[in-house]
């Protein structure tokens, strides 16, 4: 389980570098181009390492209109969290992206019929709190965190939609075939205005993209198989403090105290979504029980 959770929090370290490098790509590229070179090139090492271990990709048959709204749902999250990223601060957009657990808690109740705890509404509220103050309606709502949002809800869709999944693959195949599928989505938007200079720059930042998108996407399947998801869940939201650390020591980044306080309160409705009404009822009662003396 100690395994399991050291795999998670170095994939949650590793990814705002790849938010750093799609937030500098922002300046002069558009979303669309920077999410289809992530993904083509995170497909292609997939394929790369296939062929030097001899595994086989394997393409799901009996769902392929379910593989292509995953993957659709997966593309247009990413594709609004780079679109975030290049107007708001980077922990503004990770932390507006971080709803999703919320999102996929609450389809969950509705489509799959699972139970409505007390904890889970409670946490979808506070999250849903949080994410009205860091939208901040009454300074005028910033596009870039409604962009941030709706990743978040894409993303939640998307994790609620998996569990429906008719046929699952492993982790090298859904990379490589949601990674090149995706791409292939999206390139007719991406190149709408032309092949862009393949200059030094940009070839290495679509390699990085790819590369440690790869990783993480790999580091982050080995730690689920090695803890339960209720024990690593938490941890998810250790993004939000790597994105802030990122953003104030790449790009000089601050935050408000109001913001703060949104993307605190979307964490922590995360984290009281994950808690047990058994467990609640123990800490409560270890609280305000009379203590012996």
């Amino acid at each position: 389980m100690q395994t399991g959770v050291m795999f998670l929090i170095l994939a949650m370290l590793l990814t705002p570098a790849v938010d750093g490098v799609a937030k500098t790509l922002s300046t002069e590229h558009t979303p669309m181009m920077i999410a289809f070179m992530r993904y083509l090139t995170a497909g292609l090492i997939a394929l790369a390492i296939a062929k030097m271990t001899r595994r086989r990709i394997v393409v799901p048959k009996g769902d392929r209109m379910g593989q292509l709204l995953r993957t659709a749902l997966i593309m247009g999250a990413m594709t609004a969290l780079i679109t975030a990223l290049g107007m708001v601060p980077m922990a503004k957009a990770v932390g507006g992206f971080l709803i999703a657990p919320i999102i996929s808690g609450l389809l969950g109740i509705v489509v799959w019929k699972e139970t409505a705890t007390a904890t889970r509404l409670a946490g979808s509220a506070v999250s849903f709190i949080g994410a009205a103050i860091l939208l901040q309606p009454e300074a005028g709502i910033e596009l870039g965190s409604l962009f941030s949002l709706l990743g978040g809800g894409l993303l939640g869709t998307y994790l609620a939609a998996t569990r429906g999944a008719t046929q699952q693959t492993d982790a090298l195949s859904t990379l490589a075939v949601q990674s090149l599928l995706g791409a292939g989505l999206i390139m007719p938007f991406a190149l709408s205005g032309g092949l862009p200079a393949l200059t030094p720059a940009l070839i290495m930042g679509a390699v990085s993209l790819g590369a440690v998108s790869a990783v993480c996407h790999f580091l982050t399947v080995a730690a689920y198989q090695r803890a339960d998801a209720s024990v690593l869940a938490p941890f998810l939201y250790f993004n939000l403090v790597t994105a802030m650390t990122v953003g104030f020591l790449w790009f000089g980044e601050t935050l408000g105290f109001a913001t703060i306080v949104g993307l605190l309160a979307i964490a922590g409705g995360g984290i009281i979504n994950l808690i047990q009404p058994a467990q609640l009822k123990s800490v409560i009662l270890l609280t305000f029980s009379p203590r012996m003396a």
